[in-house]
């Protein structure tokens, strides 16, 4: 007994140690591991066009994958020009900002002498300074940045990992099954945050919301991060619809509901649907997945949290030791059942052993 608990603290402390050097690992290697994971998604979500390109139209791997790749290229300028554009029109009228900001602070500032409450328009300005929106904005550009600078790196493992792909091995059951339950949650999760985005920009422009493009693509990226990334998305144009002269109660209330409404329709009805229980991660989980990733590899981590957990999910519900930790990962907390044997149950006595059948020969 006492070699038994010897033995399972030591599995403790080995799992434990392999885990801290596992972090250590992958924080260390952030340059390399967040373009290669952002690459292995990009190969997934390209694997069928290529897959099509290549059967039904004949042809050679090389050509459909370059296809595939000009066809994303296109698709990722044609997004960004949309994106400064809009952002250059929010620069335009910044003076149309500031001046009714400085109109709101008149209005709270007469409202609070109303209440005697007495306050300076240097006061509030001050604390309005200490705000860390230089350094979220900062961080956020310097995310962006690294990504693009990553671009070239990411296409290339593309490329290799498409190249690599040999459809005439042969794999075992487990791994067809592990591999096309991994394509099938990304390429559907990449199919409904397109269509998020869209609409959710779409429903955006039509009220007259500055930067309608940029929110759709933030709800598109949010899309990807379960039950906090729909709240987010929803709740991103608030301040900018607020701080908009020209803006009124019906589209404030347009951008809650439209967006609130696409985000319930694909998170609570479609995507349920069309994954089944692999997108089932309990809220804790993406909680924590956010807090562990995001420490690791900062806000690509955090982008990359809830799709690199569903995929370990996925992995894990398909081995047969690891299923508890997939239940787990989903919130489902396995009840120990205690089976009474049945009343007509004999059980055999065992034989005695050679050297009780000994004692006893002695004995007599």
């Amino acid at each position: 007994m006492k070699n038994t608990s010897n033995d399972y603290i030591a599995l403790i402390c080995q799992v434990t140690i392999a885990l801290i050097l596992s972090a250590g690992a992958l924080y260390l290697l952030r340059p390399i591991m967040v373009p290669l994971v952002l690459a292995i998604m990009l190969s997934y979500t390209l694997a069928p066009l290529v897959d099509m390109l290549i059967g039904r139209f004949k042809l050679p791997i090389g050509m459909a994958i370059t296809a595939a790749l000009l066809i994303t290229v296109m698709i990722i300028i044609f997004t960004g020009t949309l994106i400064s554009t809009s952002i250059q029109t929010l620069v335009d009228k910044a003076d149309v900002y500031e001046s009714h900001i400085d109109q709101l602070i008149q209005n709270t500032l007469h409202w609070l002498e109303g209440k005697n409450i007495l306050l300076s328009k240097e006061v509030i300005g001050a604390h309005l300074d200490d705000l860390p929106i230089k350094q979220t904005l900062s961080t956020v550009s310097k995310t962006l940045l690294d990504m693009v600078s990553n671009s070239f790196l990411i296409l290339i493992f593309v490329i290799y990992l498409l190249m690599g792909k040999n459809p005439t091995a042969k794999r075992g059951p487990i791994f067809r099954k592990i591999e096309n339950s991994i394509k099938k949650y990304i390429a559907i999760k990449s199919v409904l945050s397109v269509v998020t985005g869209l609409l959710v920009g779409f429903f955006l422009y039509i009220l007259g919301v500055e930067l309608a493009i940029v929110f759709g693509v933030l709800a598109f990226i949010l899309n990807f991060i379960p039950s906090i990334g729909s709240v987010i998305a929803t709740l991103l144009p608030l301040p900018l619809i607020l701080l908009d002269p020209n803006s009124s109660a019906v589209v404030l209330i347009g951008a809650i509901v439209l967006p609130g409404t696409v985000q319930m329709v694909v998170g609570n009805i479609l995507e349920p649907k069309l994954l089944g229980d692999s997108l089932e991660l309990h809220p804790i989980t993406v909680l924590l997945s956010l807090i562990f990733w995001g420490m690791l590899w900062g806000v690509s981590g955090m982008l990359l949290a809830a799709p690199i957990t569903a995929v370990l999910k996925i992995l894990f519900e398909n081995i047969e030791i690891t299923k508890p930790l997939a239940d787990l990962l989903a919130g489902r907390v396995p009840e120990e059942t205690t089976e009474e044997p049945p009343a007509n149950l004999t059980i055999p006595t065992p034989p005695p052993s050679q050297e009780a059948q000994e004692e006893s020969t002695i004995n007599e």
